[in-house]
């Protein structure tokens, strides 16, 4: 549950929602293992989306002052946002390369007087002002135009202003039409390479043990996306090695589950989640596994509401 919640609304909470947009998609590395999307405009206008422009305090004094010297605001004028990175779990620290690709409304002689005002350090590369910390290891930011918007890692923040001016480099052809067909489908999406250090990061013993071993490294790939409406649904497809492994699978988030229902035996919140994921759709069909839940929207927003101080949910 804390997990859960921590994603959506961290996802939600900027405004995110992942878009297969060109322009934005021919910045992405082609070496990227792991890439995911949101589109902000369809999220901001779902229920869902006004909950969390909900949560966000209006009168968070940081927020207001970056605001005011930028012209900036998340909730309002960013669109689309695209992360790409050259691991498969990008959010490990020092783990990979990693850019973020914007595309909203952007005052960029505003933005350029409040990072400097704020201490960056400047320079150019290729015709873009590029802003940076105290070195290069704080990452790269560009507002290339007033509408498009890159941060991240010094070589990957390069590849993306190159391939914005000349055309190039771009994902292959299997991948981008992976994401056209997610980024249709879903307000949310990500597609990875990997589940092995997603697996090495599980905590509890049971759970980590039957995700970890030969049936995580089986894993060719892994995709999923979200789409907000009254209901909220949401997919997780991985294709893997051989049909017995799609089984395999199945037969791991059956237990993966089951341990869920174990655990929930004493917590209200918790037996809720675990009579809901009785719902989920589990198939194996050839060599993909694909898993999917339809959640009513009322009830993810009271599963994303914070437990008591006396009685918190924790995985």
């Amino acid at each position: 549950m804390k997990l859960l919640r921590s994603l959506l609304l961290s996802l939600a909470a900027a405004g995110l929602s992942f878009a297969a947009d060109p322009a934005l998609l021919r910045m992405i590395p082609p070496d990227a293992a792991f890439v995911a999307g949101v589109r902000a405009d369809q999220i901001k206008s779902s229920r869902f989306g006004q909950y969390i422009l909900d949560q966000i305090k209006a009168e968070d004094e940081n927020m207001n002052k970056f605001i005011s010297a930028t012209g900036f605001d998340p909730r309002r004028d960013l669109t689309e946002l695209i992360v790409a990175s050259s691991s498969p779990t990008p959010r490990r620290q020092n783990h990979g390369k990693t850019v973020v690709l914007a595309r909203g409304r952007f005052d960029v002689s505003r933005i350029q007087s409040f990072a400097l005002a704020s201490g960056s350090s400047t320079t150019s590369y290729n015709g873009v002002q590029i802003f940076t910390g105290r070195d290069d290891s704080h990452g790269w930011l560009a507002i290339a135009d007033s509408v498009t918007a890159v941060a991240g890692d010094p070589d990957y923040v390069k590849l993306a202003i190159d391939a914005r001016q000349t055309a190039g480099p771009t994902l292959d052809a299997k991948t981008l039409n992976t994401i056209t067909d997610l980024s249709t489908r879903f307000d949310a999406w990500m597609l990875t390479a990997s589940l092995a250090g997603i697996a090495g990061d599980i905590r509890t013993p049971q759970l980590g043990g039957a995700m970890n071993g030969n049936l995580v490294q089986s894993v060719d790939s892994v995709n999923g996306g979200v789409r907000f409406g009254a209901d909220v649904e949401l997919m997780a497809e991985a294709q893997m090695r051989s049909a017995k492994d799609a089984a395999a699978m199945e037969n791991v988030v059956r237990f993966l589950m089951g341990m869920m229902q174990m655990n929930a035996q004493n917590d209200k919140r918790a037996a809720e989640l675990a009579r809901l994921l009785e719902k989920m759709d589990l198939k194996a069909t050839g060599t993909q596994f694909r898993m999917s839940l339809t959640i009513p929207e009322d009830m993810l927003e009271s599963f994303l509401k914070p437990a008591s101080a006396s009685k918190r949910l924790v995985f």
